[in-house]
């Protein structure tokens, strides 16, 4: 990690790096045992809490050119300071829901307000930071929310919370806070000074999204990107719903938290080398390693249910999870300008896509297939998974097409020149 780097970074950027780790901690401590609380203290059937989880990323995705064209014309100062607020709100109310509708309707709101902010707070990482420190900027960002991944479920064994939503309510006061911090951080970033892009950029909302339609390598990465998150959302959905209801482990529930750990760990400790070791590499090639590590992991479920597999499962999801932290988030940054940062990052979010389909399918095929019969459940997802490398590869290639003939149009014809 480049220390003097970190250094050069202002107080707007560490507000938003320590807000995530506090907000993700607290995240982390409840958010993963929402299935497993809904099927074993709520008693909402399989399928149902299968669509109560699906329907964040489906908010998510459905609003995400909303967030994203906000975070270009309105200023950023209110989008990050007065979504929290509401936010936190949301999540303290999670604690006193009853019924499926209820908790269906409180994690679309949940989706609605990420969409909203996760733009917003990524621009700001963006335009607070010099080009140069900006892929450090956003692994600092992945290192903060894996140390709440960490510490998360951890707080959540050690205080006997996962059959809580107790743990929702420290959420919602932990994001009410991280709205309040902003005033001071904020304080004198005014409305003008921060809406100046959105000036600039005074473009019709279906306007600033012909953009997006025009960009072949950002919809090949984007569509290719959705299978990877397709299987990154197995860990928080079938692979938890699967361990803590086999019988073939007297105690799933607990190893699902020490997986979760080690996920953290694993990340952690691995982040600052593995970013260091792919800084030289074609950054579509980094993606399209995520995506083989991701799914392959899958593979280890094939084997009896034992600490070794599914040790060695979560160090390669991990890996493959962590290229896709490293990586993901600058390769956007790169692929759009300065006018539109706001509507490449919200339409970023449409990989959640996978996410949405991925605790449907893994909760239908976990139905279909049962608790004891791991092999056709995780073999068919990481088929699924595997199925992006081939957009990704092909994101890569038009994004190389594409920048060899802008060279050869700048290049000067020299035999002219002569």
């Amino acid at each position: 990690m480049n220390l003097r780097a970190a250094y050069q970074l202002n107080s707007k950027v560490w507000n938003i790096l320590a807000g995530t780790l506090f907000t993700r901690t607290a995240l982390f401590m409840s958010v993963p045992y929402l299935a497993i609380f809904l099927t074993g203290q709520k008693h909402i059937p399989l399928l149902l809490t299968s669509l109560i989880l699906a329907v964040n990323p489906l908010a998510g995705v459905a609003f995400s050119w909303l967030g994203g064209t906000l975070a270009d014309k309105l200023p950023l100062r209110n989008i990050i300071l007065y979504t929290p607020l509401v936010w936190g709100t949301v999540f303290i109310l999670f604690y006193y829901a009853e019924s499926f509708w209820s908790f269906l309707v409180l994690n679309a709101l949940n989706g609605l307000c990420y969409s909203l902010f996760e733009p917003a707070s990524k621009k700001v990482l963006s335009e607070e930071s010099l080009p140069e420190h900006r892929l450090l900027v956003f692994n600092l960002r992945y290192t903060a929310i894996n140390a709440g991944c960490f510490a998360g479920p951890l707080l959540s064994l050690l205080f006997n919370m996962k059959m809580s939503l107790f743990p929702y309510v420290i959420l919602g006061f932990m994001y009410i806070l991280y709205g309040a911090s902003t005033m001071f951080f904020f304080r004198n970033t005014s409305a003008a000074r921060t809406s100046v892009s959105a000036q600039a950029n005074n473009v019709r909302s279906l306007q600033a999204l012909s953009v997006i339609r025009k960009d072949q390598v950002y919809l090949l990465l984007i569509a290719g990107m959705s299978f990877s998150y397709f299987g990154y959302s197995q860990l928080n959905g079938t692979v938890s719903q699967y361990l803590s209801g086999t019988a073939l482990l007297t105690d799933g529930t607990r190893l699902y938290s020490i997986l979760l750990s080690v996920n953290a760990v694993v990340i952690l400790a691995a982040q600052f080398a593995v970013l260091r070791l792919i800084s030289g590499w074609n950054p579509f090639n980094v993606v399209l390693l995520s995506n083989l590590l991701i799914g392959l992991s899958f593979l280890f479920f094939l084997f009896p249910p034992a600490y070794l597999p599914l040790l060695l499962f979560i160090a390669v999801f991990s890996l493959g999870e962590l290229l896709i932290g490293a990586r993901f988030d600058a390769l956007v940054d790169e692929l759009s300008s300065a006018d539109n940062k706001g509507l490449y990052f919200g339409c970023a979010e449409m990989v959640k896509l996978g996410t949405i389909s991925g605790p449907v399918a893994g909760g239908g095929l976990l139905g279909i297939f049962g608790f004891q019969a791991a092999w056709p459940v995780f073999g068919l997802l990481a088929i699924i998974t595997l199925a992006g490398t081939g957009l990704i590869r092909a994101a890569g290639w038009k994004h190389m097409r594409t920048r060899n003939t802008k060279n050869t149009v700048a290049a000067p014809d020299t035999a002219a020149l002569r």
